[in-house]
């Protein structure tokens, strides 16, 4: 909306009571709902009805309106709210007037405006196609606690021409719909504030039930669609060549298929997730006749996403805490296989073969022999179980955050010290599994190499994802390692 003073109303001279009786009504009817989107429809409806013409429409402006005029290619009007025209002939008509031709006088110089004609006026810049024809014009600008937030279109008028008497009663319904107006976004707003409280607060409950990520996310969707009041939202990730690829959906509207493209259909909003990690983004997205994004839009959806991907990445860190803790108890059971069951096992098979020696009688060699035999085959058993234990599973279970984590506790036994491992951005969602595993390779070759060559006592992984790359640094004190980090690296 604008800053412009508000100009004295003219005492209504309407013709007689009934028209009085009819302005008088119509007030009523625009100011008896707080619902926004209820209440704008009112106004066109009630203004054909009060002027008797065949078309209404009011021209909603951006919170961004000075930028936008900066600019002429961009809309200064972000809804265009019609009554007159159906579903049909707007899908025909295709995207809402931006605040053109004589539209734009309205929006450039907010007054009333009347015209016999509006192709004789010298800003008129013509109809799209399938525009049902029109002739009178009245315009109106509505404000709203002295801004102007749209402006009034009447056309067609019934009877030949718009007139005085008929721009005094839509100059006063105007005042009327501003404080109707007023009142309806003063209750969306707060409705809007209950509604992110109570997204945070279902998604809070979500990752402290440890809901699958993909059901998180498909929160995130919902209540980023509800917020904006976009008929549909979508969340994509990139994939290794760039594009961003539809993994969750929500609304009325198709955005397209599960795994294909993310499309930016005209209106439409994206907003990566995450500052550190942008690879995922959110996008939600109107019809094309539907209403556009303005700033206030912008900014409440960008904080709500920013307040998600804050508690996905609290739940992330939660996770992999838990994760080690798993991987600690793992490491655990294997010393105590190894250096208590095995030994046990290695001595009692000695003590047999020690036995078998002092014993004559073949038939009972052969037995111990056999239960010896067993023995070995147990031990290697447990090697096997121990192999396992130490080995992270890859069945996607794991995010590649634990898994890098798991690895360098894994090698730390063989370097002879702790790896430092720091991780920046989300590298859980949205890596393919078979990438995963070449970065796992790279960091157990690396690792590996510094044990057999580098003579290294301090070591640090970094892996880094700003969601174009993921690249993965080594460091170590030591005095170098392999040229050829192995045929993995290359990928």
């Amino acid at each position: 909306m604008i800053e412009d003073p508000i100009d004295p109303v003219e005492p209504v001279d309407a013709g007689g009571d009934s028209r009085v009786q009819q302005l008088l009504a119509a007030v009523m009817t625009v100011s008896s709902d707080l619902e926004l989107e209820v209440v704008l429809d009112r106004i066109t409806q009630t203004a054909v009805e009060l002027v008797d013409c065949k078309y209404a429409a009011l021209g909603v402006l951006g919170q961004d309106y000075h930028d936008r005029l900066a600019d002429s290619k961009e809309s200064s009007l972000v809804e265009f709210v019609t009554t007159g025209i159906s579903d049909g002939q707007r899908e025909e008509i295709g995207r809402p007037p931006h605040g053109e031709g004589i539209l734009g006088l309205l929006v450039s110089d907010p007054r009333p405006i009347r015209l016999d004609d509006l192709a004789k006026h010298p800003a008129s810049v013509g109809f799209p196609a399938n525009h049902p024809p029109m002739r009178s014009f009245l315009g109106v600008p509505v404000r709203v606690r002295g801004r102007v937030f749209g402006n009034l279109y009447l056309t067609q008028k019934a009877e030949g021409s718009f007139t005085k008497a008929d721009e005094d009663l839509v100059i006063t319904l105007a005042t009327a719909a501003g404080v109707a107006i007023d009142n309806a976004r003063l209750y969306g707003d707060a409705r809007r504030a209950e509604e992110r409280e109570r997204a945070r607060a279902e998604i809070s409950r979500a990752l402290l039930a440890d809901e699958d990520s993909s059901e998180v996310l498909a929160l995130v969707a919902k209540w980023a669609r509800r917020i904006s009041h976009a008929d549909v939202a979508a969340i994509g990730f990139e994939d290794r060549y760039g594009t961003q690829i539809i993994e969750i959906a929500d609304g009325s509207r198709t955005i397209g298929p599960l795994g294909a493209p993310l499309p930016l259909p005209e209106p439409s909003l994206l907003i990566p997730l995450g500052h550190r990690s942008p690879s995922a983004a959110l996008c939600v997205a109107n019809a094309p006749s539907g209403r556009r994004f303005d700033r206030q839009v912008i900014g409440q959806l960008k904080a709500f996403a920013d307040q998600a991907v804050i508690a996905l990445e609290l739940a992330e860190a939660r996770h992999d805490a838990e994760r080690i803790g798993i991987f600690e108890d793992r490491d655990r059971i294997a010393r105590d296989l190894h250096d208590s069951v095995i030994q046990r096992i290695f001595a009692a098979g000695l003590a047999l073969e020690a036995v078998s020696r002092q014993i004559p009688d073949e038939q009972v060699n052969a037995k111990i022999h056999s239960i010896s035999d067993d023995l070995d085959l147990t031990i290697r058993d447990i090697r096997s179980t121990i192999y396992s234990l130490q080995t992270l599973q890859r069945d996607g279970s794991i995010g590649l955050r634990a898994r890098v984590i798991g690895l360098t506790d894994e090698l730390s036994a063989i370097l002879g010290f702790s790896v430092k491992v720091r991780i920046d951005g989300l590298i859980d969602a949205g890596i393919p599994a078979d990438a995963q595993d070449d970065l796992i390779a790279v960091v157990r070759e690396s690792l590996t190499n510094i044990a057999k060559h580098a003579d290294a006592t301090r070591a640090e992984i970094v892996v880094e994802n700003d969601g174009v790359q993921i690249c993965i640094y080594v460091h170590d004190d030591g005095c170098g390692v392999a040229s050829d980090p192995g045929p993995a690296a290359d990928q």
